[in-house]
């Protein structure tokens, strides 16, 4: 299949299945995305720019299977461009596997990882100009007269990247690259992980693969948020709602993002992230030989407020001086 910088858009949904929709009714409403469905047939969560989670009871006949390794993840759908890239994508893929169409024109098969994936025509926002708050480093005070701003919860805004444990990293690289387009960000050595993205221009990745024997499965799917302020203000909402600390908050080196990570009953982790790198058909790969998964971050996440010293009293404060 040729490249094409228009073809794929973003990652349109993920697909959960759920033994009780309470659980991931209350996971993702404090993750911040909003409820735009909720019934016998299962939850449809949105990012602001409306991509969705869709969780649907485990039992529901039209899902698709698990993955080998066992979590309830069930499939990842990407958005493409318009029709012509959506036959185009047919096409490739029929010649070799099982390709199925909804009505809705959305396609469905497998990957030769075997993970469920899906592809349709974008239907959702893209991003839209704004301005961010400005800096101030050393010789260039950009923010004059206005506080950084504070969160008190997370809105993702989008899903950037997804991640998948699978058996051969080099064969899940072949598929995406030589058979969808995709291109090559970089690379742990010897067949241990690849970062792959999308487009000629995006983020430094969109999929990431790493090694694992026993079977394809889910590791993480990551949502983007507006800054690091927000990263730790979900963070906290977060945690403070009673979900556990994956690992984070902390910063990577290898896409330079900051991400705070929490365990996801239904498979892997979410992460909230910020800041990512956006590369263009001038960057150039890397085959790391050591692993750099986080320049710092913390285990456990950040302390509470009432899991933290009590602050001074005013009239401490007073007494002190």
């Amino acid at each position: 299949m040729a490249r094409s910088a228009a073809r794929f858009i973003g990652i349109d949904s993920v697909v959960f299945g759920a033994p009780d929709l309470a659980e991931p009714r209350k996971l993702f409403t404090d993750w911040g995305l909003k409820k735009v469905k909720d019934g016998k047939s299962g939850l449809v969560f949105a990012t602001e720019i409306g991509s969705e989670v869709v969780i649907r009871p485990s039992g529901a006949k039209d899902l698709p299977p698990r993955l080998a390794g066992g979590s309830e993840f069930r499939e990842v759908i990407w958005g493409v461009s318009g029709a012509k890239e959506l036959d185009a994508v047919e096409r490739e893929l029929s010649r070799d596997r099982a390709v199925t169409a909804d009505k809705d024109g959305t396609l469905h098969s497998v990957d030769d990882s075997g993970v469920n994936i899906g592809f349709r025509v974008w239907r959702h926002g893209k991003e839209p100009a704004r301005s961010a708050l400005p800096l101030n480093v050393p010789g260039a005070r950009g923010r004059v007269d206005k506080p950084s701003p504070m969160y008190e919860r997370a809105r993702p805004f989008r899903m950037g990247h997804i991640v998948f444990a699978v058996p051969d990293v080099r064969a899940g690289e072949a598929f995406y690259v030589k058979r969808l387009g995709f291109w090559l960000s970089d690379r742990y050595a010897g067949g241990a992980a690849v970062f792959l993205r999308y487009a000629a221009r995006a983020d430094h990745h969109n999929l990431f693969l790493m090694k694992r024997p026993g079977g394809a499965d889910l590791n993480h799917v990551a949502f983007e948020v507006h800054d690091i302020h927000e990263v730790f203000g979900g963070g906290m909402y977060f945690a403070k709602a009673g979900h556990a600390t994956a690992v984070g908050p902390g910063r990577h080196p290898i896409s330079s993002a900051y991400f705070w990570y929490f365990k996801n009953p239904l498979g892997g982790t979410i992460e909230y992230f910020s800041n990512p790198d956006y590369v263009t058909e001038a960057w150039k790969p890397t085959n790391f030989r050591v692993n750099h998964f986080s320049e710092w971050h913390l285990m456990e996440g950040l302390p509470r407020p009432e899991q933290s010293a009590d602050r001074p009293s005013l009239n401490a404060v007073r007494a002190m001086s």
